[in-house]
């Protein structure tokens, strides 16, 4: 990626991952990441952001990277982070009725789903006024502590239909994905979150249109 920036010198980039990157290695990992892209000219901003602040109906905690190329700024730039909309979005408007397929066998479910009395997974129906948790890559292998399934369906309970999963990362319902369910849950759990990245672009844009040459 830094030979890419180097060698191509945008004016701005903008680069997310999980918000594990910052503690990593103690550390370590991020002060290499922050130093290395300074020692190539770029000013930094960094920040943690949850996608549930801009409209999302997800917590999904990343961090967010924003550089500028100092040769185009005479000063280093004022770059100020997206406000938040102020209000969590529920999932429940979100969720389909009555669907048949997605189902969770009743024996996966009282020998490992409902296994212990702690709470989990998360069960979510249309009543559902909350955001939910994270949606994982690994979503399709049915893990009842990341977990967020439906109370639907034949068995009472199922996985989140492809609608559900585009309305939790922000994707418009016509976003169309051309692969297996195994493999729409895996991309949309390695995903952005739209909403968040075109905040975050604005802010970047409107830095560039009054700062940059």
């Amino acid at each position: 990626m830094l030979r890419i920036v180097n060698t191509k010198r945008p004016i701005s980039i903008l680069l997310e991952n999980v918000k594990g990157l910052t503690t990593h290695d103690k550390g370590n990992t991020f002060r290499v990441i922050r130093e290395s892209l300074v020692e190539i000219g770029y000013s930094i901003f960094f920040r943690i952001l949850n996608a549930s602040d801009y409209g999302v109906p997800q917590t999904r905690e990343r961090i967010y990277i924003v550089g500028f190329d100092k040769r185009r700024f005479e000063k280093k730039p004022n770059f100020y982070w997206p406000k938040a909309i102020g209000q969590d979005v529920g999932i429940g408007k979100f969720i389909e009725k009555g669907i048949t397929s997605h189902s969770i066998s009743s024996h996966l479910q009282k020998s490992y789903i409902y296994k212990f009395d702690d709470g989990r997974p998360q069960i979510v129906s249309p009543k559902s006024n909350f955001p939910v948790k994270t949606l994982v890559s690994t979503y399709h292998k049915i893990q009842r502590l990341t977990g967020t399934f439906v109370a639907d369906g034949p068995t009472g309970l199922r996985l989140l239909t492809a609608n559900e999963c585009k309305a939790i990362m922000g994707f418009p319902r016509s976003f169309k994905i051309p692969v297996s369910r195994t493999q729409m849950y895996r991309q949309l759990g390695n995903s952005v979150a739209p909403p968040v990245v075109k905040a975050i672009v604005r802010e970047i844009r409107a830095t560039i249109n009054t700062e940059g040459s």
